[in-house]
């Protein structure tokens, strides 16, 4: 996974970016190398805030938390992706299980007699 980290409106520390590295990389194993993630720190009004997004498959997860410290909205803002990737994953699975079992065509057994006898 490619992890992009910006700063709106300020430096982004070198161990505010390892920490961030660190928490996505155990998405890694869900993930292809071609996924991107997005990481924005700001501080508006004294608050940091980190927004996180993930680019998969056509599919977008989105996560932004405010907090007095950048570790605990990036904690906090790991544990709403990790939510968003398990409720994705159980409507992916309920839909392959809706279509998993459809029922078979009927088959016309008489029409294939008459074919054979004429």
């Amino acid at each position: 996974m490619k992890i992009t980290v910006y700063g709106r409106q300020m430096n982004v520390r070198e161990s505010l970016k390892e920490a961030i590295e660190k928490k996505l990389s155990k998405f890694d194993r869900y993930f292809g190398e071609d996924t991107e993630a997005f990481v924005t720190c700001k501080v508006r009004k004294g608050v940091k805030i980190i927004e996180i997004t993930v680019n998969y498959s056509g599919v977008t997860f989105r996560a932004e938390e405010e907090n007095e410290t950048f570790i605990t909205a990036l904690d906090r803002a790991v544990e709403g992706l990790e939510r968003q990737m398990r409720k994705n994953k159980t409507r992916l699975e309920n839909t392959v299980k809706r279509g998993a079992f459809a029922p078979a065509p009927i088959e016309d057994d008489d029409y294939e007699e008459e074919a054979e006898y004429s």
